[in-house]
């Protein structure tokens, strides 16, 4: 497939207002008065403003920004953080919103097709990323392609509860302390060693230069076979297939999931991964700019992982019957992992799905034989099931963010905070 050469949109508005300006002067314009003023493409509230280039001609500015369109709120802030002031961001479900509910507006539509980058997580995660895929005419990034994705965990079994999975400890480990030495777990070898930090990336840092650790074409295109957008030619977008080629036959959870768990941004390796992917794709869009992006994506790379080995330590001394999770759905799976919880169980799957009696009274079971003193409600979802739970338990109810930015944690390093000192404190 040939390659495209993307001009971002504001710089093409930049070459025609020149041209107009010039031929206003070449008809006899006295003061200005015929010159056209382009204005700025769509405005981010959080975006920061750039400095725009004068065309010359009494003041009117050009806006040159790379415009993105991001998905959520957490992929908009990771954009910023490695784009700075030369993107201008806008997010297309709002801070506090939940995008396996929301909708693609009109506006929504239309700011997709004018963004020169949409910026989405992928795999399945909610049918407003797909529908603003369809709608766009500048490329696609899809933050999850690629990434060694997992399975939704399962939640402990109900014959567990007397002996703490079996022969593991109370964190999930088995007892020779071979922390997922061979397997992870969800019984898969642990060759990739993905929480040893080794993706598979060259050494030189460059994790998708020439050609990505996921078998990408050297000259950038990284689908192979599939359009600007990473779909597949025939234009059916992930009809009957996840990002990852698996067919949507068992629709995990009843909801858009795929077969893999979408929630990349739980675990900082895959965070990791989409800051390197979104570095690469705005060098890509505008090479002018590549070594502030490099820059930035390093130094927040580092940010991370400082981050990572201190949600580690506020939560590395918690309690057995405190290193339980009971949450509102299946979202924490990752976070659980990395730092050694234990999903005991989940309203529902899916944030489609109605709770059901049963699910409830299973859970009430677990928490009352396990003695867990705190359950976990999600901020952009109804509490009423959670508390329902933790009245018939006498579990107490707490608030850790899942999917959403909000006031009280504006970035994703806060937004990770959070969720640990929800469950620490």
């Amino acid at each position: 497939m040939m390659n495209r050469i993307h001009v971002p949109k504001l710089a093409l508005a930049a070459i025609l207002t020149g041209a107009l300006a010039l031929a206003a002067l070449a008809c006899g314009g006295d003061n200005g008065s015929n010159a056209t003023s382009t204005p700025n493409a769509t405005s981010a509230p959080n975006a920061t403003s750039a400095p725009s280039d004068s065309n010359g001609d009494g003041g009117n500015e050009v806006d040159e920004r790379i415009a993105v369109l991001a998905s959520t709120s957490i992929v908009a802030d990771l954009v910023e953080r490695v784009g700075g002031e030369r993107v201008d961001v806008n997010t297309a479900v709002p801070v506090g919103g939940d995008p396996h509910t929301f909708a693609a507006t009109p506006g929504l539509i239309r700011l997709a097709s004018e963004a020169d980058l949409l910026v989405v997580v992928g795999s399945s995660l909610a049918r407003i990323e797909d529908d603003l895929a369809r709608s766009t005419d500048g490329a696609v990034l899809a933050l999850t392609d690629g990434m060694a994705l997992r399975p939704f965990p399962e939640a402990l079994a109900h014959d567990d509860h007397g002996d703490d999975h079996a022969d593991e400890d109370d964190h999930g480990h088995d007892e020779d302390g071979d922390d997922h030495a061979d397997e992870d777990d969800h019984g898969h070898e642990d060759e990739d060693d993905h929480h040893g930090h080794d993706h598979g990336h060259d050494e030189d840092g460059d994790d998708h230069a020439d050609e990505d650790d996921h078998g990408h074409d050297e000259d950038g295109d990284d689908h192979a076979d599939e359009d600007d957008h990473g779909h597949d030619e025939d234009g059916d977008d992930h009809a009957d297939e996840d990002d990852h080629g698996h067919e949507d036959e068992d629709d995990h959870h009843g909801h858009d999931h795929g077969s893999v768990d979408p929630h990349f941004w739980m675990d900082i390796d895959f965070v990791i991964e989409a800051v390197e992917a979104i570095r690469a794709q705005l060098a890509r869009l505008d090479p002018a700019g590549a070594e502030g992006y490099r820059e930035r994506a390093d130094a927040y790379t580092a940010e991370l992982r400082a981050l990572d080995a201190e949600v580690a330590a506020t939560l590395a001394d918690l309690p057995a019957e405190r290193r339980y999770l009971v949450t509102f759905h299946d979202a924490y799976g990752y976070f659980a992992e990395r730092y050694g919880l234990t999903i005991l169980g989940f309203v529902v799957e899916g944030p489609e799905e109605e709770p059901a009696a049963g699910t409830i009274a299973e859970l009430v079971e677990r928490i009352q034989a396990l003695n867990v003193p705190f359950i976990f409600t999600e901020p952009q979802f109804s509490a009423r099931p959670i508390e329902q739970v933790a009245r018939d338990s006498g579990a107490a109810v707490r608030t850790i963010p899942s999917g959403s930015l909000a006031a009280e944690y504006p970035s994703y390093v806060e937004f990770l905070r959070a969720i640990a000192r929800g469950i620490a404190d």
